[in-house]
């Protein structure tokens, strides 16, 4: 069976301009909150609004993960660009609660609809030596809407009165993907995969693998830390007194493009357990360190975590990619966004719990232990894998 000559292949470049898109389109959402003030919502209804889209995608993959391969991945593909136009013209044109809500749900199913197609197609477009390079290309493709698109808000004085319209733009960007479809893909990227579902049986095959299992549960700690950081730095930085605290996360985030654009080729010459380790172990530390911040300090501890960051996000990726067997990749890479989602639920939620309760040097020193499990968990996938650890 013929492989890729390269990464840079047809059908990845094709694919990953896909994923820009519909990131892109997620990456609106940042100034939903403006939009739904001059609608006038309350903040306490509008925060249940901009998590339904989460809640949604979190509920849906679990089902869904099972049911796409080879032979279904294009109807999905259709399906979940269908529902995602169809909701995000629906939410640029309504104003009620309940029909605000209903639309994010919608948002929420088809946006995973699509991006679990997307990732079931593009990991046999992956040569099995380049499968760091290659996850890092796709998390900086995904990462880069989210520093471009606040940007061109701000640039193009797009007021929130107007996000209505910005929506109704978006609706028919979201056809794209079902519109590409009529492009032809190289006939490699069909035949690695059997063309029946793995279905239930398949996904719990793979989780009765321990390389496997543990991994999903280094990412889901992994991003419990990571999303309660994101939502809660600021709030820290600003009661410390820290000027301009937003820019702990632009720090961060030039970092990781920087790591993903400069040392993308190190991820497949050494051994991407070992590396992944080394990033969370920087996270780690970051987390210990930040009650005990201030001025400089707190934008150095900004870079190292963007270092961690860049280095951990990509690499867990890479490993499940490369510990499972060519016909559950797509399925386990999606059971790996299944877990990010929750650590996206599980983060903020229990985060809030200690910050009421103990305060930050509390919330802090547990997401550094809790990234330390995450830590553990990783060394514990080179351990249990079945592919020699000089190809991990």
């Amino acid at each position: 069976m013929a492989k890729p000559a390269s990464l840079f292949s047809f059908g990845f470049l094709t694919l990953n301009l896909q994923f820009a898109l519909v990131t892109a389109i997620a990456a609106l959402f940042f100034a939903f909150s403006g939009y739904l003030v001059h609608l006038g919502v309350s903040p306490a209804t509008a925060g249940f609004i901009i998590s339904a889209d989460a809640l949604a995608a979190l509920v849906v993959q679990p089902l869904i993960t099972p049911l796409i391969h080879s032979g279904t991945v294009r109807y999905w593909l259709c399906g979940g660009s269908l529902l995602l136009s169809a909701a995000l013209f629906m939410i640029g044109n309504v104003t009620s609660v309940p029909l605000l809500v209903a639309g994010r749900l919608l948002q929420g199913a088809g946006f995973i609809c699509v991006l679990a197609s997307l990732i079931t197609m593009i990991v046999r477009f992956i040569p099995p030596d380049m499968s760091g390079r290659a996850f890092g290309w796709v998390s900086l493709i995904r990462l880069i809407p989210y520093a471009i698109i606040p940007s061109f808000f701000d640039l193009m004085k797009i007021a929130p009165s107007s996000f209505g319209a910005v929506l109704n733009i978006a609706a028919l960007a979201a056809l794209v993907p079902a519109l590409a479809l009529a492009l032809p893909l190289p006939r490699q990227a069909v035949d690695q995969e059997s063309p029946r579902p793995p279905g239930l049986s398949g996904m719990l095959d793979s989780l009765r693998s321990p390389a496997v299992l543990m991994l999903l549960l280094s990412t889901l700690l992994f991003f419990c830390s990571y999303s309660a950081i994101f939502f809660y730095l600021k709030q820290f930085g600003t009661g410390r007194g820290i000027t301009n605290s937003s820019l702990f996360f632009t720090i961060a985030t030039v970092v990781m493009i920087i790591v993903r654009l400069c040392g993308g080729w190190l991820f497949d010459r050494y051994s991407k357990v070992l590396m992944c380790v080394a990033g969370l172990l920087a996270a780690a530390v970051c987390y210990a360190l930040l009650p005990l911040s201030s001025g400089r300090m707190f934008f150095i501890l900004a870079g190292l975590s963007g270092l961690g960051w860049g280095i951990a996000m990509p690499l867990q990726a890479a490993v499940m990619f490369d510990i499972s067997t060519p016909q559950s990749r797509g399925m386990n890479q999606n059971l790996l966004i299944v877990m990010m989602q929750g650590g996206f639920f599980l983060g903020p939620f229990l985060g809030g719990q200690l910050i009421s309760g103990s305060g930050f040097g509390a919330l802090f020193g547990c997401l550094a232990a809790v990234t330390f499990a995450a830590l553990f968990m990783m060394a514990g996938v080179g351990y249990y894998s079945s592919t020699p650890p000089s190809s991990i």
